[in-house]
């Protein structure tokens, strides 16, 4: 990763207009978390009067992990880094990652016998507690922080800039609310458009009441899928 990163570093001085326009780009690219997107989705469906408490508590964890690397990776980090590259680059835990996906999408395609629907429905959890969201928090952030190249070439592209350390804590905080933009604006539109919005759940709630199962299964291959990218992206780095 550390190569990488560095390859990809301007050779001469760049221009802070043009730097904060790569940094955007990069963090709209992390806007694409499929772990946050899938959590919030998750709760609009199953716990709409709880949104707000259980949703900024989740975001919070998450944004509070990767905004305290991001500090520490700007005012020196360099072992952290070293750290980061070495997980992401252990060849063990990216095939397990690519293992456990691939498995995860072909048990989506199976057809479970009548006797164990119930079993698999009764896994679904219907309420989730303010402890289970930080819980949460930390497992999608552990699985997803170490593939966060744009992020951490967003912080070494503002140790590149001459400007003062304030500015690049504010741009650093900056991106991090970028990232969970589309979760804010779910929660906005749900805080405003709270009774269209929930008509247009409860169809999709209806829906996915007369074939849970497939509703389950079809979760667990979009968990795969992320396993799978994760591994993929890590043994190709």
């Amino acid at each position: 990763m550390i190569e990488i990163i560095e390859t990809m570093m301007p050779s001469s001085s760049i221009d802070l207009p043009v730097a904060l326009i790569i940094i955007s780009i990069c963090a709209v690219i992390d806007v694409l978390s499929p772990g946050v997107l899938a959590v919030t989705g998750y709760l609009l469906l199953t716990q709409p009067n709880q949104l707000s408490s259980r949703l900024f508590v989740f975001l919070l964890v998450i944004q509070s992990g990767y905004f305290m690397i991001g500090l520490l990776l700007y005012f020196g980090g360099d072992t952290l880094l070293d750290l980061i590259d070495q997980l992401s680059s252990f060849d063990v835990i990216n095939w397990l990652y690519t293992v456990i996906g691939t498995l995860l999408v072909l048990i989506s395609f199976i057809k479970p016998k009548e006797s164990t629907k119930d079993r698999l429905t009764s896994w679904i959890p219907r309420q989730t507690s303010i402890k289970g969201m930080i819980i949460l928090g930390i497992i999608v952030f552990l699985i997803e922080f170490i593939t966060a190249l744009p992020y951490f070439y967003s912080i070494f592209l503002l140790n590149h800039l001459t400007i003062n350390q304030a500015s690049s804590v504010f741009i650093i905080l900056g991106y991090n609310l970028v990232m969970v933009f589309p979760s804010l604006l779910l929660l906005g539109i749900n805080m405003v458009l709270r009774n269209k919005l929930q008509h247009f759940l409860n169809n999709i709630k209806s829906k996915l009441n007369e074939a849970p199962v497939s509703s389950l299964l079809v979760a667990i291959g979009l968990v795969g899928a992320v396993f799978f990218n994760i591994g993929i992206r890590g043994i190709l780095n």
